[in-house]
């Protein structure tokens, strides 16, 4: 159909509460579940057709990150994602979702443990790493999934870099000065 058309369609099914708006182009219908009426689709559902849509790539925040890694026993009161895109929040129901820009070498590795370790690193800050933390995260990751995070530095500042390899021993046996 022609755009005037789809508009105006759109804008009689939002009116009737048949769909909602999330975005400027971006729609969802609810579903209706008896007892508890209309209900949303997922969060991650909805941000993957964002992020399809916009190309643009969004990643697990630093402070979930680290939560999920068990270096912080703090939990999250806002949802918030990184993304490659403008920063900007996304309302679906009551629930609100915080997308923050940030430079795209911080979702590198998105979708992946060493993505995981690095997001929440990168929110720790150099100050607040030590041996304690590279060893939570060390008995995480396999041999495999540790030797790749090393072996992935690209896009990581080198005080991590440093910090890993020097923290980052074979799960907290000592090799003589030997790092993978």
């Amino acid at each position: 159909g022609y755009p005037e058309n789809i508009r105006k369609i759109l804008t009689r099914l939002v009116n009737a509460a048949e769909i909602t708006r999330v975005l400027p182009g971006v729609f969802v219908k609810p579903k209706k579940v008896a007892g508890l009426g209309e209900v949303l689709p997922e969060p991650g559902k909805v941000l993957n057709v964002i992020a399809k849509s916009t190309g643009e790539q969004m990643g697990i925040h630093g402070a979930a990150a680290a939560r999920r890694l068990k270096l912080t026993t703090q939990v999250p009161l806002k949802r918030v994602l990184y993304t490659s895109g403008t920063s900007r929040k996304i309302k679906l129901g009551e629930t609100e979702i915080t997308l923050k820009h940030v430079s795209p070498k911080k979702l590198q590795a998105e979708g992946t443990k060493a993505g995981l370790v690095t997001s929440a690193l990168w929110y720790l800050g150099s100050k607040n790493i030590n041996e304690t933390v590279i060893k939570t995260i060390r008995a995480q990751l396999t041999d495999s999934e540790f030797k790749s995070l090393l072996e992935d530095t690209q896009y990581m500042p080198a005080w991590m870099v440093k910090t890993l390899r020097q923290f980052g021993d074979n799960k907290g046996k000592k090799n003589g000065n030997k790092l993978f």
